[in-house]
């Protein structure tokens, strides 16, 4: 019970952690989603892939598993990254092509461990970090659809809308969802790493 309520302090803890940047000072001509807030995203989601990435040597059977997951928040973070590569570094960055060659090496990790894969799959509802993961996905491609657009602040503010408002709701809002995928994959490569082979 102890250990239980530990680990629901620690995530929730962490979860107003994250908002710190918000008293940050920021300098006015560098935008928020290329400042402090993007860093820490493209953080959580490098640390989410060193994770699955740690674990592969002690996933046994799950090796493969470990490698698409990784792969696919690896290529969340070059997605990330992106924007302070360009705008901020000034260097062009291929982003497309390289997510595009994380997804076929994804891809074929995928075909050439079938089984292993659809075993992961139809278990995945056992284990709770795929439930903040699914959790951050929904944040992402549902809820910060509405939060994260002017339409809902034009509403809600009227006449004290400002742009700068959705812009900093999305932000905050991928940061959170960047925290959920890192105490996910956290979760997740713990499980695998000690999950027995399937018969």
């Amino acid at each position: 019970m102890l250990r239980t309520m530990v680990r629901i302090l620690v995530i929730c803890g962490g979860s107003v952690m994250i908002l710190l940047p918000a008293w940050l000072p920021n300098r006015p001509e560098v935008p928020l989603e290329t400042g402090t807030v993007e860093l820490l995203q493209a953080a959580l989601l490098a640390g989410s892939a060193v994770l699955m990435f740690g674990a592969m040597p002690h996933a046994g059977a799950y090796r493969s598993v470990c490698r698409v997951l990784g792969l696919g928040f690896l290529a969340a973070f070059i997605g990330e990254i992106e924007d302070f590569v360009s705008k901020i570094l000034g260097w062009k960055f291929p982003e497309a092509v390289v997510v595009a060659a994380i997804m076929v090496v994804m891809l074929v990790t995928m075909i050439r461990h079938r089984r292993i894969m659809a075993h992961f799959l139809a278990t995945l509802g056992n284990h709770a970090g795929s439930g903040f993961i699914a959790s951050a996905l929904l944040i992402i491609y549902v809820f910060n659809r509405v939060i994260g657009g002017p339409t809902f602040w034009k509403a809600t503010l009227g006449d004290a809308f400002t742009p700068d408002i959705p812009k900093i709701c999305e932000s905050y809002l991928e940061l959170l969802a960047c925290y959920l995928i890192f105490i996910g994959a956290l979760g997740l490569s713990i499980t695998l790493a000690r999950r027995r082979e399937p018969n």
